[in-house]
């Protein structure tokens, strides 16, 4: 080999190595948010303002960078209901997202409130746009994906030297939305539960070209996770099996959503990341992707939380939306007509309440439930001697209350939904049966009532029901006596997984005019001044 020629070598080798630079490409994400803009300390909540600013500073870290969010963005929150909502497409706006998996409180308002995403909203940001994205809900009619959604997104990065990284996101919601939303809400629609057969179907379809042309594909879910004893992340699902077949080289990594867990690690038998950031926004989730710029061939992926920590002086675009909160809280009304700000009572200490804590009776549950019983006793002008059972499923609880002074907005991030109550005449043995069912409900929380004894076996069957109300003795409910149950309208149409049966339509009283869940606690604390 001539002088030249091995010259030339040289110099091509030497090109080759400083074009195959390495850039760090986050994929960032926010999951399970609720519209918890409101910061509170005492409940860990760092607010919308918070998160804002954490991610700026990530931003700077990573300049390449995609963010997105998990899903369940809004629902459960008593601020977002209260203010309509408006402020939500101004955090993503701030936050840059713009693409989002469906969570199962995407529906909390409806197909055509999900499909308009906040168009109507006074402070909707000019140029700011939100595309949602599953692969696995349909069109019972047609059998199509809903128009206001995408089986998949692609997002174009231009990196170092001119190139551009395609990084493609698929979409998938857990096949239990429908135990887990309002049955009106999801009218028409099915959600199903053979992942891998789903996403395997989508690269037949003309999207499926984004996830082939891709360069960084990552599973964005609304399907739970969660870390068990040996510290090992496994999926939370009715049909995780189907997760399980899931791994590369088709697929980099796994941002999930929905359990309300803190996820961080490997996943499946491929070993892939995968990362949930609790709920509230209290982490940023982080897949930080280690790209070869020459072959665009993502060489590394690494799973990271980023803990969001309010700063005491606020600046700029989280300074403005701090602003905007603060505004809301002072001027908005609940349907009731109570400012978001009033305090109704004192908290001698802090109740809490968790998902951790759904195979309990909390204290929270059984304060609802003895305000649902009230509610009725004083509509109907029952004596206080009268049997009233108040009852709830436990996802409705979403939070605590703090020691001290108890705020509208406290109780209404408690008990947000605002639903309308229902009240049944059941039989003992009807009431034996619920408790029965909701004892032994392991996936959504146990069934949360009040004044209400619970005797049970060895093996943990209900076996006989004793009411101890405020100023009647106990007593053992007769089988085929009658007694007022009051709950929630959710419980009664197949939410969190109680069958309707439970609750026979011929059996209903429809006499009097209640208030919502909500307004039934706010007034009933306002009465007792001090829990």
């Amino acid at each position: 080999m001539t002088h030249f020629f091995r010259y030339t070598l040289s110099l091509l080798a030497a090109l080759s190595l400083s074009a195959s630079a390495q850039v760090k490409v986050a994929v960032m994400g926010i999951n399970d948010f609720h519209a918890a803009f409101v910061a509170s300390p005492a409940k860990q909540i760092a607010g919308a303002a918070a998160l804002v600013e954490t991610l700026d500073s990530l931003k700077q870290v990573y300049p390449l960078h995609v963010t997105v969010s998990a899903g369940d963005n809004f629902g459960g929150s008593y601020f977002h209901k209260a203010t309509g909502g408006q402020l939500m497409p101004v955090l993503f706006d701030a936050l840059d997202i713009r693409l989002s998996a469906l969570g199962n409180h995407e529906f909390d308002e409806g197909q055509r409130a999900l499909a308009q995403k906040w168009a109507s909203s006074p402070l909707y940001p000019k140029g700011w746009s939100l595309d949602y994205v599953c692969a696995n809900v349909r069109e019972q009619a047609t059998g199509r994906i809903p128009a206001w959604t995408h089986p998949v997104a692609s997002v174009p990065l231009a990196l170092p030297g001119g190139r551009t990284l395609r990084v493609a996101f698929a979409g998938l919601i857990t096949s239990s939305t429908p135990e887990q939303a309002s049955a009106r809400r999801l009218a028409g629609l099915s959600f199903d539960g053979r992942y891998a057969a789903v996403l395997d179907s989508v690269m037949q379809l003309p999207e499926g070209s984004l996830l082939r042309d891709a360069h960084l594909r990552i599973l964005l879910t609304h399907i739970g996770s969660y870390t068990d004893a040996q510290g090992q992340p496994q999926w939370d699902d009715k049909d995780a099996a189907q997760l399980e077949t899931l791994g590369g080289p088709l697929w980099h990594g796994f941002l999930s959503g929905h359990t309300h867990q803190k996820v961080c690690g490997h996943i499946n038998a491929g070993k892939l990341p995968i990362v949930q950031g609790h709920w509230h926004g209290d982490y940023v989730n982080l897949l930080v992707c280690t790209v070869d710029t020459a072959t665009l061939e993502v060489t590394a992926v690494e799973p990271h939380h980023v803990a969001v920590t309010p700063k005491a002086h606020l600046s700029g675009k989280a300074a403005r939306l701090q602003a905007q909160i603060d505004s809301l809280l002072q001027h908005t009304l609940t349907e009731g007509g109570k400012p978001l700000g009033l305090q109704l009572c004192t908290a001698r200490e802090a109740i809490p309440q968790s998902y951790d804590m759904k195979r309990s009776q909390t204290r929270l549950g059984s304060l609802v439930c003895q305000a649902y019983a009230e509610t009725f006793r004083e509509a109907a002008h029952l004596k206080p001697s009268d049997v009233v059972v108040g009852c709830s499923h436990f996802g409705t609880l979403r939070a605590g209350l703090p020691q001290g002074p108890v705020s509208v907005l406290d109780v209404g991030e408690a008990l947000p939904f605002a639903n309308k109550l229902r009240v049944y005449e059941l039989t003992g043995q009807q009431l034996q049966a619920l408790v029965e069912f909701g004892l032994h409900n392991e996936r959504f929380g146990y069934l949360q009532t009040a004044n209400l004894e619970v005797q049970t076996d060895a093996q943990g069957h209900v076996t006989e029901l004793f009411y101890a109300g405020p100023q009647q003795k106990r007593t053992p409910l007769k089988a085929k006596k009658k007694y007022f149950l009051v709950t929630d309208e959710y419980i009664t149409t197949g939410g969190d997984g109680y069958r309707p049966e439970f609750f026979p339509a011929a059996q209903e009283v429809k006499h009097y005019e209640l208030p919502t869940t909500t307004d039934a606690f706010l007034n009933y604390l306002q009465q007792l001044k001090e829990i």
